[in-house]
Protein backbone atom coordinates (compact mmCIF):
# COMPACT_ATOMS: atom_id res chain seq x y z
CA UNK A 1 0.00 0.00 0.00
CA UNK A 2 2.86 2.20 -0.99
CA UNK A 3 3.04 5.45 -3.05
CA UNK A 4 5.77 7.39 -4.68
CA UNK A 5 7.80 5.73 -7.34
CA UNK A 6 6.93 2.39 -6.06
CA UNK A 7 4.12 0.48 -8.73
CA UNK A 8 0.73 0.86 -7.80
CA UNK A 9 -1.03 -2.60 -6.94
CA UNK A 10 -4.61 -3.68 -6.10
CA UNK A 11 -4.24 -3.34 -1.95
CA UNK A 12 -5.34 -6.83 -0.26
CA UNK A 13 -8.67 -5.26 1.06
CA UNK A 14 -10.41 -3.19 -1.11
CA UNK A 15 -14.14 -3.29 -0.52
CA UNK A 16 -16.97 -1.59 -2.99
CA UNK A 17 -18.16 1.47 -2.54
CA UNK A 18 -22.04 1.41 -1.47
CA UNK A 19 -24.56 3.02 -3.55
CA UNK A 20 -24.04 7.21 -2.73
CA UNK A 21 -21.14 6.79 -0.35
CA UNK A 22 -18.91 9.69 -0.76
CA UNK A 23 -15.04 9.43 -1.62
CA UNK A 24 -14.57 10.63 1.84
CA UNK A 25 -16.75 8.21 3.59
CA UNK A 26 -15.13 5.71 1.21
CA UNK A 27 -11.64 6.48 2.07
CA UNK A 28 -12.81 6.65 5.84
CA UNK A 29 -13.94 3.17 5.39
CA UNK A 30 -10.90 1.66 4.02
CA UNK A 31 -8.51 3.37 6.77
CA UNK A 32 -11.15 1.57 9.09
CA UNK A 33 -10.47 -1.87 7.36
CA UNK A 34 -6.60 -1.54 7.76
CA UNK A 35 -7.28 -0.16 11.47
CA UNK A 36 -5.36 3.15 10.64
CA UNK A 37 -6.35 6.66 11.03
CA UNK A 38 -8.23 8.27 8.13
CA UNK A 39 -5.30 10.94 7.97
CA UNK A 40 -2.47 8.02 8.47
CA UNK A 41 -4.15 6.05 5.59
CA UNK A 42 -4.39 9.37 2.99
CA UNK A 43 -0.74 9.83 3.98
CA UNK A 44 0.63 6.23 3.00
CA UNK A 45 -1.89 5.37 0.40
CA UNK A 46 -2.87 8.41 -1.61
CA UNK A 47 0.09 10.28 -0.61
CA UNK A 48 -2.02 13.40 0.83
CA UNK A 49 -0.48 15.23 3.37
CA UNK A 50 -1.47 14.80 6.51
CA UNK A 51 -2.10 18.66 7.00
CA UNK A 52 -3.66 19.17 3.48
CA UNK A 53 -7.51 18.95 4.95
CA UNK A 54 -9.15 20.63 1.94
CA UNK A 55 -7.37 17.45 -0.17
CA UNK A 56 -8.68 14.76 2.99
CA UNK A 57 -12.22 16.38 1.86
CA UNK A 58 -12.15 14.92 -2.12
CA UNK A 59 -14.20 17.52 -2.96
CA UNK A 60 -11.96 18.03 -6.13
CA UNK A 61 -9.95 14.95 -5.99
CA UNK A 62 -6.14 15.45 -7.86
CA UNK A 63 -5.96 12.66 -10.60
CA UNK A 64 -2.87 11.39 -8.89
CA UNK A 65 -4.96 10.52 -6.05
CA UNK A 66 -7.60 9.25 -8.05
CA UNK A 67 -5.36 6.91 -9.75
CA UNK A 68 -4.20 5.41 -6.76
CA UNK A 69 -7.29 5.02 -5.53
CA UNK A 70 -8.57 3.43 -8.77
CA UNK A 71 -5.20 1.35 -8.39
CA UNK A 72 -5.53 0.06 -4.61
CA UNK A 73 -9.30 -0.55 -4.90
CA UNK A 74 -10.15 -1.48 -8.99
CA UNK A 75 -12.73 1.13 -8.86
CA UNK A 76 -12.25 2.67 -12.07
CA UNK A 77 -11.45 6.18 -11.76
CA UNK A 78 -14.37 7.50 -13.74
CA UNK A 79 -16.70 5.81 -10.64
CA UNK A 80 -14.42 7.53 -8.58
CA UNK A 81 -14.89 10.73 -9.95
CA UNK A 82 -18.45 10.73 -9.27
CA UNK A 83 -18.24 10.07 -5.97
CA UNK A 84 -17.55 13.82 -4.94
CA UNK A 85 -20.41 15.51 -2.42
CA UNK A 86 -21.61 17.45 -5.30
CA UNK A 87 -21.90 14.39 -7.62
CA UNK A 88 -23.51 12.84 -5.55
CA UNK A 89 -26.26 14.73 -4.64
CA UNK A 90 -26.93 15.18 -7.98
CA UNK A 91 -27.42 12.16 -8.53
CA UNK A 92 -29.52 11.86 -5.81
CA UNK A 93 -31.69 14.66 -6.47
CA UNK A 94 -32.06 13.34 -10.07
CA UNK A 95 -33.32 10.18 -8.94
CA UNK A 96 -35.91 11.78 -6.86
CA UNK A 97 -37.06 14.16 -9.99
CA UNK A 98 -37.15 10.75 -12.20
CA UNK A 99 -39.41 9.65 -9.17
CA UNK A 100 -41.54 12.03 -8.88
CA UNK A 101 -42.60 12.12 -12.47
CA UNK A 102 -44.41 9.27 -12.35
CA UNK A 103 -47.71 9.14 -10.15
CA UNK A 104 -47.13 6.47 -8.14
CA UNK A 105 -43.34 8.15 -7.22
CA UNK A 106 -45.28 10.81 -6.26
CA UNK A 107 -47.43 9.29 -3.93
CA UNK A 108 -44.62 7.39 -2.40
CA UNK A 109 -42.81 10.39 -1.61
CA UNK A 110 -45.80 11.98 -0.02
CA UNK A 111 -46.46 8.54 1.89
CA UNK A 112 -42.79 8.77 3.26
CA UNK A 113 -42.82 12.59 3.84
CA UNK A 114 -45.94 12.05 5.76
CA UNK A 115 -44.28 9.63 7.98
CA UNK A 116 -40.99 11.09 8.71
CA UNK A 117 -42.84 14.28 9.44
CA UNK A 118 -45.93 12.49 11.84
CA UNK A 119 -42.70 10.93 13.70
CA UNK A 120 -40.73 14.42 14.31
CA UNK A 121 -43.94 16.04 15.87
Amino acid sequence: MRCGNDTLRRWPLHPRPYAYETLALYVHRLAAQYGVGYGTFCLRALGIPIADGEARSFSSPAPEVLARLSAGTGIPVAHLEQMTVARTWQGLLAELDACMATPQGRAWVEQMTGTLLSQNS
